[in-house]
């Protein structure tokens, strides 16, 4: 029996080298050395849930970005419909709980519409997703200005107060969401949509030609995402405990982070390929935490302002090198 558990073990690990998500685990752990190295504190519960309330947004938002590339496809309107969502909830709220619940409900809603009206464009229409994606991204952010020109707008203060508390005096809240985010997609993997998705994203003919419906899965691939693109506009609305509309990143160059940039980053980090078909949403959460973890890094470095963003740049595009040479094996190997 112990031999059966470790040949079976041998087998795992040696399967798990070979997964497009191993190098970016291998950069994961060692800039978690770093981060170790260069902030004492780095463990202790504190600092971990302060990064959380960091992370979380962008790992939900990176897992949605993550189906939608896997399909073969991309949305560059991801950062305006975190924008466009939170004015809408900010706009909406009162100190009632009862109302609170529904306008949470309002914004699960509107994210799910929003990923219709793109898989519609992309899926059913055929438009190509780089153009549709980036109009959508033009509406979306202009009636999120619409509704709130300013920040603004009202957060209960239980609400984003609970955000930034415990469940169950130890689990913080922001993990908390982040398991719904992984609870989601648990079950969203055990349907045949999920499996269809890959099948589209690898190769779409033939993936027609075995009877996949390919319009719907790609429409199907922007709807799933909406559930993630929901709980990240939620995190992000509890974290600013405001409604801004420049909160999802503003196309002009305004200071919002970029949601749509770092959550392609953070995919292809991750090992998910651009082609579509390859990878795992393992992958997107892997890769949003290296993006993190390297602002860390070059916070705690003290790296010169006027240097940081070359310093980001390089760093992320090492790590892409790095996460890409499991593919180029391959290929090579093909060859």
């Amino acid at each position: 029996m112990i031999q059966t558990r470790g040949a079976r073990f041998k087998i795992y690990l040696k399967n798990f080298t070979k997964e497009p998500t191993f190098n970016s685990f291998i950069i994961l752990v060692m800039l978690i050395i770093i981060n170790a190295s260069l902030q004492n504190n780095f463990f202790s519960y504190a600092i971990v849930k302060s990064n959380f309330i960091t992370l979380t947004p962008l790992i939900l938002i990176s897992m949605a970005q993550g189906i939608i590339i896997i399909s073969g496809n991309l949305n560059l309107a991801v950062g305006a419909e975190i924008s466009l969502i939170t004015v809408i909830m900010a706009s909406l709220m009162t100190d009632s709980i009862y109302n609170v619940i529904g306008v949470v409900i309002i914004g699960v809603v509107a994210a799910l519409v929003l990923g219709a009206i793109n898989g519609s464009l992309v899926g059913y229409l055929g438009l190509p997703p780089l153009i549709s994606t980036f109009s959508t991204f033009a509406i979306f952010f202009g009636l999120a200005l619409f509704i709130m020109p300013l920040p603004g707008g009202y957060v209960p203060r239980f609400f984003y107060r609970w955000y930034r508390g415990d469940l169950f005096g130890f689990i913080p809240v922001p993990i908390f969401i982040l398991l719904i985010g992984i609870g989601i997609w648990l079950i969203i993997k055990r349907t045949a949509v999920y499996r269809y998705i890959y099948a589209v994203g690898s190769d779409e003919e033939s993936a027609y030609s075995s009877g996949i419906k390919v319009s719907h899965v790609k429409f199907m691939a922007y709807v799933l995402a909406g559930l993630f693109v929901a709980l990240a506009a939620i995190s992000v609305l509890l974290s600013a405990a405001i409604g801004d509309p420049r909160i999802g990143g503003d196309p002009r160059g305004g200071t919002g982070p970029s949601y749509m940039l770092n959550s392609i980053a953070a995919v292809l980090i991750g090992g998910i390929s651009l082609r579509g078909g390859k990878g795992s949403l393992a992958g997107a959460i892997v890769g949003a935490m290296i993006l993190v973890l390297l602002i860390n890094i070059i916070f705690f470095a003290q790296v010169s302002s006027l240097y940081q963003n070359f310093a980001r740049g390089m760093i992320i595009l090492i790590s892409l090198i790095i996460a890409t040479i499991p593919r180029l094996r391959e290929e090579s190997r093909k060859i």
